[in-house]
């Protein structure tokens, strides 16, 4: 698998992090026998997060297994259950041929939950 190429033109950032040595040498062998390099996959990770970012269970269990593991047998539950039906969103849109990806402009719930906690707080004050 070929490492991808940036797009012409993108604005980029440089990051630096710190990470135990062991596991970034175990990594950085399972990465480079797959063909890829260390910020190929930081760039996937990014692009997993932000592809994501309105199901908080699917990227705690990629950032933090051991946390998802520990969960509670209803919240494993719920998981599942959100996972399900995504994924039977997934499979409808396709059929139907409509885009499963949701439109740029369209805000996270996170952004839309604090636009109604300030829209509360403005009706208070």
């Amino acid at each position: 698998m070929a490492e991808m190429t940036a797009v012409s033109g993108a604005r980029q950032t440089q990051m630096n992090t710190r990470i135990d040595a062991s596991l970034k040498e175990a990594g950085d062998a399972v990465l480079a026998r797959m063909g890829y390099s260390p910020s190929v996959a930081v760039r996937g990770l990014w692009r997993f997060v932000v592809d994501r970012q309105d199901d908080a269970a699917a990227v705690r269990e990629v950032i933090e297994p051991d946390a998802v593991s520990a969960l509670s047998d209803d919240s494993a539950r719920k998981m599942r259950a959100t996972a399900g039906l995504r994924t039977l969103y997934e499979q409808t849109a396709a059929e139907l041929g409509i885009s499963s990806e949701p439109p740029a402009d369209l805000p996270s719930w996170d952004e839309l939950r604090e636009a109604w906690y300030d829209e509360r707080l403005n009706e208070e004050a």
